[in-house]
């Protein structure tokens, strides 16, 4: 009986700390991302990043992502990379945050579809 409770306990406080180690990766992501790279012509975008992590793979935004902990922030290939164009010089059909998130908008029938719904005047 004491060695079941040992093997228990054991395999308990590993699953606890599994479940710290995954919290803790998952840390780094934010709860709210500001998308301010083209506020010379449409006020920023204050994007509910935790929201949406909740109940969408990372991958389907982050496309390079492999993993959970791989996805980096968009602009640290996009506008820097000459095969990943900055969003903000495109037009408003060609900007990848725009065919994206309309998309999936549009097909799960909810969330902004136009302009100011997202590009909100302060």
């Amino acid at each position: 009986m004491k060695r079941k409770t040992i093997i228990i306990l054991t395999l308990l406080a590993m699953a606890i700390s599994l479940a710290a180690l995954v919290a803790v990766a998952q840390g780094g992501a934010p709860d709210v991302i500001t998308i301010d790279k083209a506020q010379a012509k449409k006020p920023p975008v204050v994007f509910p990043h935790l929201t949406h992590s909740e109940t969408i793979d990372c991958a389907d935004c982050h496309h390079t992502a492999t993993e959970k902990e791989d996805p980096q922030n968009c602009f640290d290939c996009h506008g820097k990379d000459p095969a990943a164009p900055d969003p903000s010089s495109m037009s408003s059909k060609k900007n990848p945050f725009h065919v994206l998130c309309k998309t999936c908008h549009q097909e799960k029938a909810k969330g902004p579809t136009k302009c100011a719904e997202c590009h909100k005047k302060e």
